[in-house]
């Protein structure tokens, strides 16, 4: 059976699973266990078939069994089980997955052994370093350390299923103060990625008690932060796994459980707008500075290629005019409150600095900073360098982002290192300051914990060279209500409130009726619930949708303007003249001194071609003290419909004259030069239209065409003229 094949049955199976279809899911299975000439496998799939079949037996012949949905679950859970092991035993021998080679290593080496020679290098390095030995003889064995460390990574994360006894390693290592945080980390983040290739409910387990034994609170937040992403990409499995809702339960008394869980929702819900953000800075930021003075752009360049240092842009006050000048200046104020708000403002530039070799080690995109790290002393010519201690105190950069930047600042020439040091060293009380702030708020430090961490995780399953392998959370839409496991703790109306107003505020809209309308299912939601909803539906294009929403507000809190012409808006959209016209006189008696609303009326009976009524309200609307030349085009438009060519010609003079035309206002008073039979005129409008339209001569015959019903069928132009004046404009475009 080859890789396709493989993969295609595994898909299968776990489909049929997820449906509780296991018949078919056995007899699926039952062709790749055939395929591994494995006796083992075939004993288990013996076993479950003949249970699973017993229960239909008993189940047809009306035996009672209390014990009967223990049972199944636990058979469900089981050929998920052999489905894995399956799995495993057919494709490592032909994959080239990392997971499989790292897999069949697992075969000859003992975790026991390695967290045993860890201890030994570790205390090496103790005992040298305090008997002042040469940083030599220390950086070698500190090599050793991390080549040891990476070793324990790859086996945790690749071993499956995990045996009792390297759990029980596992255990006494998070339990032990001889080991280092970084290392903690990195089996925490280990047991994560190997839960997201293949499931193992002893590992996830472990996760989750984690969050309850170990002290470190960091510690805990990751475990938590990893337990969550797995439960969530299998939260159709888990039911079927009763010791992981038992684990659940028992993390309740933990006094930051449901914030933590609800703290770990909303960051995990950021990241869906990380794309957006870093095309934003690209499209739109970066963009904007390329045009400023070459000067100041080579003074706020960052120091990786093509680098914007946003938080430096403003510190010299004599570039404060250029910024204002160039509209940066608000670019900046935006980009630093989304920062501000957990925003990843930085991937853009940072996803430029994952092509060190140190990012070549798995291991290392999920390694906590730490300033003994030997990787990056090594790089700077296996001297400590001040930078590292002082990377220490930037709780604004993720861990990945910490090594980016000093293998970056290692690499440049020594010059231009010494000046990132002094500017970096010239902010070192203020990163402390930042720092300190977070430490004496709870909530701002766990929510620093959470949204670092998640950024390590986003920078690993986008940015990792062999990333395709993985299964990344951050390729669906997350919505953890889904896992039934963990609705109970993030289902309250203030969290879905939260997400519902980030998906909005965003442009995710479909996300956003999602969980509005979870809130209005709780029924504890605002009525504004219903309003954005509607706005939502009515910004997809839903109109009725959007109208039942906006209804539902107005029967809640009344008669509401903004409502009011948000349907008026969506009926009008749907062609239904005379609601619109309904809702819009409503909106406006309700705000009479609205020129958008007596406009939009106005729009309304122009779209039901009632020109008398319509230019009455674009007259109405001229008069009206905020109206600034609006209701000029409108007036021209229906004046040329109703044969007033004269006063139209008023307007178009007006128009072009001293309101900014477009390419439409040009076409438009070609159309009443045209009508007019001053024909000249009417070419020399058309070849302006032309020239603003973006020079397309077969965009602009489309929509002068489209005019045709107007010009020739109301107007009275001859068919045969109105085609020769389009050729002739054509013509004098093509001589100019």
């Amino acid at each position: 059976m080859d890789k396709l094949e493989i993969s295609k049955h595994r898909n299968s199976i776990n489909k049929y699973l997820d449906r509780r279809e296991l018949i078919l899911a056995l007899r699926h299975l039952a062709l790749m266990v055939e395929a591994s000439q494995q006796w083992e496998l075939e004993q288990e799939l013996k076993r479950l078939t003949t249970s699973y079949r017993y229960m239909l037996q008993y189940l047809t012949q009306g035996v009672l069994d209390p014990q009967r949905d223990n049972i199944l679950s636990q058979i469900m859970a089981d050929a998920y089980e052999l489905t894995d092991k399956t799995v495993i035993s057919l494709a490592a021998s032909q994959s080239t997955h990392l997971f499989y080679k790292r897999h069949l290593h697992n075969k000859d080496i003992s975790l026991q052994n390695l967290i045993r020679d860890y201890l030994v290098e570790a205390n090496k390095v103790n005992l040298l370093a305090s008997t002042e030995s040469d940083t030599e003889a220390i950086g070698f064995i500190k090599q050793r350390c991390e080549t040891i460390e990476t070793e324990i990574f790859n086996h945790v994360w690749s071993v499956f299923p995990i045996s009792h006894a390297d759990l029980d390693t596992l255990v006494s290592v998070l339990g032990d103060s001889k080991f280092p945080m970084h290392l903690k980390s990195l089996v925490l983040s280990a047991m994560m990625l190997g839960l997201s290739k293949f499931f193992d409910a002893s590992k996830l387990k472990l996760l989750l008690d984690c969050y309850a034994f170990l002290d470190d609170e960091e510690l805990k937040l990751r475990s938590l932060i990893n337990a969550v992403i797995i439960i969530y990409l299998y939260r159709k499995r888990i039911g079927f796994y009763p010791a992981i809702t038992e684990a659940l339960k028992r993390l309740e008394s933990q006094p930051h459980f449901e914030g933590d869980l609800q703290l770990i929702f909303t960051r995990l819900i950021h990241t869906r707008n990380t794309d957006n953000l870093s095309r934003k800075v690209k499209e739109t930021f970066m963009p904007e500075l390329e045009k400023m003075n070459p000067e100041l752009l080579n003074k706020i360049k960052g120091r990786a290629p093509g680098a914007i240092d946003i938080a430096g842009i403003e510190e010299n006050p004599q570039w404060q005019e250029w910024l204002d000048n160039s509209g940066i200046t608000r670019k900046i104020e935006e980009l630093n409150e989304i920062h501000l708000q957990g925003g990843d403002v930085f991937i853009s530039t940072f996803s430029q600095l994952k092509n060190f070799p140190f990012f070549n080690t798995l291991s290392n995109w999920f390694l906590p900073y730490h300033d003994n790290s030997y990787a990056v002393s090594r790089a700077f010519g296996g001297k400590r360098h001040p930078l590292t201690e002082i990377f220490k105190f930037m709780p604004f950069l993720c861990d990945s982002d910490k090594y980016s930047m000093l293998f970056y600042i290692a690499s440049t020439p020594e010059s231009q290192r010494n000046m990132m040091f002094q500017q970096i060293e010239a902010q070192r009380e203020q990163f402390k300051e930042l720092l300190t702030e977070q430490e004496e708020s709870v909530v701002k430090k766990r929510d620093s914990i959470v949204n670092l961490y998640i950024q390590d995780l986003y920078r690993f399953f986008k940015l990792f060279s062999r990333r395709r392998e993985f299964k990344s959370i951050f390729d669906t839409d997350i919505n953890l209500t889904e896992a039934l496991c963990l609705r109970p703790y993030i289902s309250h109306t203030p969290t879905l409130s939260l997400i519902a107003e980030f998906y909005f505020k965003n442009g995710f809209y479909d996300d956003a009726i999602k969980f509005y309308g979870l809130m209005v299912s709780n029924h504890d939601a605002n009525p504004h619930a219903y309003q954005k909803m509607g706005y939502a539906h009515q910004a997809m294009g839903r109109y009725r949708e959007a109208i039942k929403n906006y209804s539902r507000y107005e029967i809640a809190e009344g008669d509401d303007v903004w409502n009011t012409k948000q349907m008026a808006q969506c009926y009008r959209q749907l062609h239904e003249h005379d609601k619109a016209i309904e809702h819009f006189k409503k909106a406006l008696e309700m705000s009479p001194e609205s020129v958008n609303l007596c406009l939009n009326l106005g729009h309304c009976y122009l779209d039901r071609n009632d020109y008398d009524n319509a230019l009455k309200l674009y007259y109405k609307a001229d008069f009206m003290p905020r109206a600034k030349h609006r209701a000029w085009r409108p007036i021209a438009w229906c004046s040329l419909l109703t044969g007033k060519s004269e006063q139209a010609l008023n307007y178009y003079d007006k128009i072009v004259t001293d309101d900014s035309p477009t390419s439409q206002d040009h076409l438009n008073y070609g159309h009443v030069l045209q009508v007019m039979g001053r024909l000249a005129e009417a070419v020399e409008q058309y070849r302006k239209a032309l020239t603003l339209d973006g020079n397309k001569p077969q965009d602009f015959a489309r929509l002068y065409m489209a005019d045709a019903k107007y010009i020739v069928g109301t107007l009275g132009v001859s068919p045969s003229d109105y085609a020769l004046v389009l050729d002739a404009t054509l013509q004098s475009y093509n001589n100019q």
